[in-house]
């Protein structure tokens, strides 16, 4: 596995949300937000690069509070996509929180909460810049971050502190469960799983082309 990733049993897998509805802590920023909640939204469909009749479908298992997922996000994955994203290859981004920290479903809220008000990209966009600041996770840095990318910091710091999409998030864990996913970050090529590099990702993808 990658240096710094997370390895969990069954028992690590139940959703938590520590100590989710602190509301006010969430409201404590600069953006001055009234910390509102809103009906659960149970479906999403999972964030994507690529096409979606691609030969081969890379299936990565995230936890925005895993530093192996940092490294890899910001290392062979984002080379992966770059080489090999497209009409042939799909990559589908599930949520598999499993580090126990305060903030492993806060931050996979947020992300949703922008991919539901925006689309796929700026989901990536967002996940991206909440990686490069993986050691310094805050309320104040979920809202920068979220206005960053040209999304309402109010709202994405209300849906991260209720968990608004924790259904959605609940059910990719589940997912990531039923197949044998090991740790994260983890990596399934067409129901095979990989380990999470570059050689042994693009080996799996080549001999689905």
């Amino acid at each position: 596995m990658t240096a710094g990733a997370v390895t969990v049993g069954i028992a690590g897998l139940a959703g938590c949300l520590g100590d989710n509805g602190d509301d006010a802590g969430a409201a404590e920023t600069s953006h001055e937000c009234d910390i509102t909640e809103r009906d659960p939204v149970s479906g999403l469909p999972q964030p994507t690069v690529g096409g979606d009749d691609a030969a081969a479908v890379v299936e990565v298992f995230e936890d925005f509070t895993c530093p192996g997922c940092r490294d890899f996000a910001l290392g062979d994955l984002g080379t992966l996509k770059d080489d090999y994203a497209g009409d042939d290859v799909r990559f589908e981004h599930y949520d598999f929180p499993v580090t126990g920290s305060d903030w492993q479903n806060r931050l996979p809220n947020a992300a949703r909460s922008i991919q539901d008000e925006f689309d796929d990209e700026t989901f990536y966009e967002f996940s991206l810049l909440a990686y490069e600041n993986q050691d310094e996770y805050s309320w104040q840095v979920i809202g920068d971050i979220a206005e960053d990318v040209g999304a309402d910091p109010c709202q994405v710091l209300s849906d991260a502190n209720y968990g608004t999409y924790q259904q959605v998030i609940d059910d990719n864990q589940q997912y990531g469960q039923q197949q044998d996913v090991p740790g994260t970050p983890g990596v399934i090529v067409n129901g095979q799983i990989v380990d999470p590099n570059y050689g042994d990702v693009s080996a799996a993808i080549e001999s689905n082309l």
